[in-house]
């Protein structure tokens, strides 16, 4: 922050974007998105999902058991992490040229470089955590189906 920042900002502050926890019902009133990107995003997560996980498991010979724990915990914390915090930046406050060129009088600008430093480093998280719910939800969908399948041969 320089002193520029600092004085400038106080006579014109500029807007700020927001770090929020993840609400139940959002506010969407478009049109829910077609299938093919919900398989995409989903194959996406997974296959972050799959390459943290060989990074994790990844057989290297100083690697114990407490340490393959403690990179799980670590993992867990942050998929749960990018899917209950959403960080929003202001696109209107992001310096000049588009975001370029960074604003010499605006702190609020670099909060909002900030925040999208956040939205882009959470982005691969919330990818593995929507595909693991959806997975979830698919998964608990199949048994349900094979149970009906087989409760219908069982009661002929």
């Amino acid at each position: 922050m320089s002193l520029l920042e600092w004085l400038f900002e106080s006579f014109n502050p500029g807007p700020v974007g927001k770090i929020e926890v993840h609400q139940q019902d959002p506010d969407d009133n478009g049109r829910p998105p077609k299938k093919w990107l919900i398989y995409v995003v989903t194959l996406i997560g997974l296959f972050f999902a799959g390459l943290c996980f060989y990074l994790i498991f990844h057989n290297r010979p100083h690697d114990d058991v407490g340490t393959i724990i403690v990179r799980l915990c670590y993992f867990s914390i942050y998929v749960m992490a990018s899917h209950f915090f959403d960080a929003t930046p202001e696109p209107t406050n992001m310096g000049w040229v588009s975001g370029l060129i960074d604003n010499p009088f605006r702190i609020s600008e670099d909060y909002n470089r900030l925040l999208l430093f956040f939205q882009v480093v959470l982005l691969p998280g919330k990818l593995i955590a929507f595909s693991l719910i959806i997975g979830w939800l698919l998964s608990r969908q199949l048994f349900r189906a094979i149970s009906n399948f087989t409760a219908t041969f069982r009661g002929r």
